[in-house]
């Protein structure tokens, strides 16, 4: 009697090399979009804050906060990317997550218009980690379920 065969876990090597270019484009994605998503809650925040236009808005006394929910949020949306293409890639998910993390700070250097002021190297530089830690995470629970089985 044959057994049931899960297409999408077959371990050839053509499989394996379309699932794991499917993890960075997955991770890449999700960050993309979470990316957008946070955006327009920004934006609607702000344009709820502003009472008027040029020195009469009020938008000076709120602007640390929306610059330090922008960058926790950043980090927040690249740790999922990253923890995305850790759970979809099949073999060395830090490449993989490293590879994913290389596009974003592409990405986020493209969107600035390639500035490379010292805090958007900071920002550039700091994406690395944070999506190698979600990489990691997903590696981690890989792991764990495996274990317990």
């Amino acid at each position: 009697m044959q057994e049931k065969v899960d297409i999408w876990f077959m371990q050839d090597s053509n499989t394996q090399t379309g699932r794991n270019i499917f993890s960075v484009i997955a991770g890449v994605l999700t960050s993309v979009i979470l990316f957008l998503l946070a955006g327009l809650i920004f934006l609607l925040f702000i344009a709820n804050t502003v009472n008027g236009h040029g020195e009469e808005s009020n938008l000076e006394k709120a602007s640390n906060p929306i610059s330090i929910s922008i960058i926790i949020t950043t980090f927040i949306c690249c740790a999922l990317g990253g923890f995305v293409t850790g759970k979809v890639s099949t073999k060395k998910d830090l490449i993989h997550g490293s590879i994913t993390a290389i596009v974003l700070i592409f990405l986020q250097a493209y969107i600035s218009e390639f500035k490379f002021a010292n805090n958007e190297l900071i920002n550039y530089l700091i994406i690395l980690p944070f999506t190698l830690a979600g990489t990691l995470f997903a590696i981690w629970m890989k792991k764990e379920s495996q274990v317990a089985r």
